[in-house]
Protein backbone atom coordinates (compact mmCIF):
# COMPACT_ATOMS: atom_id res chain seq x y z
CA UNK A 1 0.00 0.00 0.00
CA UNK A 2 3.16 2.49 1.22
CA UNK A 3 4.80 1.95 -2.22
CA UNK A 4 1.17 2.45 -3.99
CA UNK A 5 0.88 5.61 -2.48
CA UNK A 6 4.35 6.74 -2.95
CA UNK A 7 3.64 6.35 -6.85
CA UNK A 8 0.83 8.30 -7.26
CA UNK A 9 1.89 11.02 -5.26
CA UNK A 10 4.65 11.01 -7.96
CA UNK A 11 2.03 11.35 -10.43
CA UNK A 12 0.48 14.32 -9.32
CA UNK A 13 2.47 16.82 -11.07
CA UNK A 14 1.26 15.63 -14.35
CA UNK A 15 -2.10 15.47 -12.59
CA UNK A 16 -1.79 19.12 -12.38
CA UNK A 17 -0.77 19.51 -15.70
CA UNK A 18 -3.86 17.86 -17.26
CA UNK A 19 -6.43 19.18 -14.79
CA UNK A 20 -6.14 22.64 -15.80
CA UNK A 21 -7.36 22.21 -19.30
CA UNK A 22 -9.52 19.71 -18.32
CA UNK A 23 -11.18 21.84 -16.46
CA UNK A 24 -11.53 25.28 -18.95
CA UNK A 25 -11.74 22.89 -22.09
CA UNK A 26 -12.89 19.76 -21.35
CA UNK A 27 -14.08 19.08 -25.06
CA UNK A 28 -10.41 20.60 -26.19
CA UNK A 29 -8.49 18.57 -23.99
CA UNK A 30 -10.12 15.13 -24.69
CA UNK A 31 -9.86 15.68 -28.49
CA UNK A 32 -6.31 16.46 -28.53
CA UNK A 33 -5.35 13.18 -25.75
CA UNK A 34 -7.63 11.30 -28.07
CA UNK A 35 -5.91 12.16 -31.63
CA UNK A 36 -2.20 12.32 -30.04
CA UNK A 37 -1.99 9.40 -27.55
CA UNK A 38 -2.53 5.69 -27.97
CA UNK A 39 -2.39 5.18 -24.39
CA UNK A 40 -5.45 8.10 -23.25
CA UNK A 41 -7.24 5.10 -21.73
CA UNK A 42 -4.44 4.02 -19.04
CA UNK A 43 -3.26 8.27 -18.44
CA UNK A 44 -7.14 8.57 -17.84
CA UNK A 45 -7.28 5.71 -15.48
CA UNK A 46 -4.58 7.42 -13.32
CA UNK A 47 -5.19 10.37 -13.40
CA UNK A 48 -8.86 9.30 -11.73
CA UNK A 49 -6.82 7.16 -9.20
CA UNK A 50 -4.75 10.20 -8.11
CA UNK A 51 -8.43 12.13 -7.92
CA UNK A 52 -9.81 9.68 -5.46
CA UNK A 53 -6.12 10.14 -3.93
CA UNK A 54 -5.98 13.96 -3.26
CA UNK A 55 -9.82 13.66 -2.54
CA UNK A 56 -9.25 11.12 0.21
CA UNK A 57 -6.19 13.48 1.61
CA UNK A 58 -8.73 16.41 1.71
CA UNK A 59 -10.98 14.51 3.74
CA UNK A 60 -8.79 13.10 6.21
CA UNK A 61 -9.37 16.63 8.90
CA UNK A 62 -13.26 15.01 8.62
CA UNK A 63 -12.27 11.42 9.17
CA UNK A 64 -14.43 9.75 11.59
CA UNK A 65 -11.77 7.27 12.37
CA UNK A 66 -8.10 5.86 11.19
CA UNK A 67 -8.20 7.02 7.41
CA UNK A 68 -5.87 4.45 6.55
CA UNK A 69 -8.68 2.33 7.68
CA UNK A 70 -11.11 3.85 5.57
CA UNK A 71 -9.14 3.69 1.98
CA UNK A 72 -9.81 0.45 0.93
CA UNK A 73 -13.48 0.48 0.92
CA UNK A 74 -13.45 4.20 -0.21
CA UNK A 75 -11.46 2.93 -3.28
CA UNK A 76 -13.94 0.18 -3.67
CA UNK A 77 -16.72 2.41 -3.70
CA UNK A 78 -15.36 4.80 -5.66
CA UNK A 79 -14.45 1.86 -8.65
CA UNK A 80 -17.72 0.48 -8.22
CA UNK A 81 -19.42 3.93 -8.97
CA UNK A 82 -17.28 4.59 -11.76
CA UNK A 83 -17.96 1.66 -13.35
CA UNK A 84 -21.96 1.41 -13.30
CA UNK A 85 -21.96 4.93 -14.35
CA UNK A 86 -20.05 4.29 -17.17
CA UNK A 87 -21.72 1.57 -17.96
CA UNK A 88 -24.97 3.32 -18.11
CA UNK A 89 -23.62 5.64 -19.71
CA UNK A 90 -22.28 3.79 -22.47
CA UNK A 91 -25.74 1.85 -22.51
CA UNK A 92 -27.12 5.44 -23.05
CA UNK A 93 -25.14 6.31 -26.17
CA UNK A 94 -25.31 3.07 -27.52
CA UNK A 95 -29.39 3.21 -27.40
CA UNK A 96 -29.34 6.76 -28.97
CA UNK A 97 -27.16 5.29 -32.07
CA UNK A 98 -23.61 6.06 -31.22
CA UNK A 99 -21.12 3.43 -32.12
CA UNK A 100 -17.56 4.15 -30.65
CA UNK A 101 -14.43 2.29 -29.65
CA UNK A 102 -14.83 1.20 -25.88
CA UNK A 103 -11.68 2.37 -25.12
CA UNK A 104 -11.72 5.91 -26.45
CA UNK A 105 -15.33 5.85 -24.54
CA UNK A 106 -13.66 5.00 -21.11
CA UNK A 107 -10.76 7.26 -21.22
CA UNK A 108 -13.76 9.76 -21.44
CA UNK A 109 -15.41 9.04 -18.92
CA UNK A 110 -12.32 8.27 -16.84
CA UNK A 111 -11.22 11.88 -17.07
CA UNK A 112 -14.63 13.10 -16.42
CA UNK A 113 -15.13 10.98 -13.18
CA UNK A 114 -11.63 11.89 -11.87
CA UNK A 115 -12.71 15.47 -12.25
CA UNK A 116 -16.35 15.01 -10.77
CA UNK A 117 -14.43 13.00 -8.19
CA UNK A 118 -12.28 16.13 -7.08
CA UNK A 119 -15.69 18.94 -7.41
CA UNK A 120 -17.43 16.16 -5.33
CA UNK A 121 -14.87 16.07 -2.44
CA UNK A 122 -14.51 19.38 -2.77
CA UNK A 123 -18.26 20.35 -1.87
CA UNK A 124 -18.33 17.59 0.25
CA UNK A 125 -15.51 19.24 2.30
CA UNK A 126 -17.34 22.71 2.37
CA UNK A 127 -20.56 21.05 3.43
CA UNK A 128 -19.34 19.13 6.39
CA UNK A 129 -17.02 21.52 7.62
CA UNK A 130 -19.55 24.41 7.35
CA UNK A 131 -21.80 22.13 9.71
CA UNK A 132 -18.67 21.11 11.83
CA UNK A 133 -17.66 24.98 12.23
CA UNK A 134 -20.98 26.39 13.21
CA UNK A 135 -22.70 23.85 14.80
CA UNK A 136 -20.46 20.72 16.13
CA UNK A 137 -23.04 18.62 18.10
CA UNK A 138 -25.46 18.27 14.58
CA UNK A 139 -22.11 17.41 13.12
CA UNK A 140 -21.07 14.43 14.71
CA UNK A 141 -24.86 13.30 14.83
CA UNK A 142 -24.80 13.16 10.99
CA UNK A 143 -21.53 11.74 11.06
CA UNK A 144 -22.76 8.86 13.94
CA UNK A 145 -25.86 8.17 11.83
CA UNK A 146 -23.43 7.72 8.56
CA UNK A 147 -21.25 5.86 10.03
CA UNK A 148 -23.50 3.39 11.36
CA UNK A 149 -25.49 3.12 8.21
CA UNK A 150 -28.35 4.96 9.17
CA UNK A 151 -27.90 8.47 6.83
CA UNK A 152 -31.23 8.36 5.00
CA UNK A 153 -33.76 7.78 8.22
CA UNK A 154 -31.67 10.09 10.50
CA UNK A 155 -32.41 12.98 7.76
CA UNK A 156 -36.22 11.77 6.93
CA UNK A 157 -36.61 11.80 10.65
CA UNK A 158 -34.73 14.90 11.33
CA UNK A 159 -35.55 17.22 9.20
CA UNK A 160 -37.10 20.02 11.07
CA UNK A 161 -34.55 19.85 13.60
CA UNK A 162 -31.94 20.36 10.96
CA UNK A 163 -34.06 23.49 9.10
CA UNK A 164 -33.30 25.11 12.79
CA UNK A 165 -29.56 24.77 12.51
CA UNK A 166 -27.84 27.88 10.77
CA UNK A 167 -24.66 25.40 10.13
CA UNK A 168 -27.01 23.05 8.15
CA UNK A 169 -28.52 26.02 6.22
CA UNK A 170 -25.34 27.53 5.02
CA UNK A 171 -23.98 23.62 4.36
CA UNK A 172 -26.95 23.45 1.92
CA UNK A 173 -25.85 26.90 0.41
CA UNK A 174 -21.81 24.92 -0.23
CA UNK A 175 -24.05 21.94 -1.79
CA UNK A 176 -25.84 23.52 -4.23
CA UNK A 177 -22.74 25.82 -5.51
CA UNK A 178 -20.48 23.06 -5.51
CA UNK A 179 -23.30 20.34 -7.24
CA UNK A 180 -23.84 23.53 -9.64
CA UNK A 181 -20.28 24.32 -10.73
CA UNK A 182 -20.61 19.95 -11.40
CA UNK A 183 -23.75 20.61 -13.41
CA UNK A 184 -22.55 23.32 -15.40
CA UNK A 185 -19.02 21.28 -15.90
CA UNK A 186 -20.93 18.24 -17.57
CA UNK A 187 -22.72 20.51 -19.74
CA UNK A 188 -20.38 22.13 -21.09
CA UNK A 189 -17.84 18.46 -21.27
CA UNK A 190 -21.08 16.31 -22.61
CA UNK A 191 -19.88 17.68 -26.28
CA UNK A 192 -16.55 15.42 -26.30
CA UNK A 193 -18.89 12.49 -26.65
CA UNK A 194 -21.23 14.03 -29.12
CA UNK A 195 -17.92 14.09 -30.72
CA UNK A 196 -16.49 10.84 -30.31
CA UNK A 197 -19.89 8.90 -31.36
CA UNK A 198 -20.52 11.57 -34.37
CA UNK A 199 -24.52 11.92 -33.43
CA UNK A 200 -26.75 14.72 -33.55
CA UNK A 201 -27.64 17.32 -31.27
CA UNK A 202 -30.83 15.57 -30.90
CA UNK A 203 -29.70 12.27 -30.26
CA UNK A 204 -27.30 13.82 -28.15
CA UNK A 205 -29.91 15.19 -25.75
CA UNK A 206 -31.33 11.65 -26.16
CA UNK A 207 -28.58 9.87 -24.98
CA UNK A 208 -28.71 12.52 -22.26
CA UNK A 209 -32.03 11.74 -20.88
CA UNK A 210 -31.41 7.93 -21.16
CA UNK A 211 -28.46 8.72 -18.82
CA UNK A 212 -31.07 10.61 -16.72
CA UNK A 213 -33.29 7.59 -16.64
CA UNK A 214 -30.89 5.15 -15.68
CA UNK A 215 -28.79 6.70 -13.06
CA UNK A 216 -32.14 6.34 -10.66
CA UNK A 217 -31.65 2.62 -10.08
CA UNK A 218 -27.80 3.00 -9.93
CA UNK A 219 -27.88 5.82 -6.93
CA UNK A 220 -30.46 3.70 -5.76
CA UNK A 221 -27.66 0.75 -5.69
CA UNK A 222 -24.66 2.52 -4.54
CA UNK A 223 -26.35 4.11 -1.63
CA UNK A 224 -27.22 0.57 -0.36
CA UNK A 225 -23.36 -0.19 -1.19
CA UNK A 226 -22.34 2.25 1.28
CA UNK A 227 -24.16 1.33 3.73
CA UNK A 228 -22.95 -1.96 3.50
CA UNK A 229 -19.70 -0.69 3.54
CA UNK A 230 -19.85 1.79 6.65
CA UNK A 231 -21.61 -1.44 8.84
Amino acid sequence: MKELLEKLIGLIPAYFDALLPLLTGPKHFIAERLSSNESAMQKALIFLAVSFLIGWLLKIPLSHGDPLLELGPDGVFVLICVMMYGGVLYLAWRIAGGRVEIQKFLAIHFYYSGVLKLLETGTYVGTMGTIRLVDPALYKKIYDAAYGGNIVPFLSKSSEQLLVSWGYRLSLCALLVGYGVMLIWIFIGWGAYRALTRLSKVRSFMAGLLFLVFCFPVAALTLVIANALVK
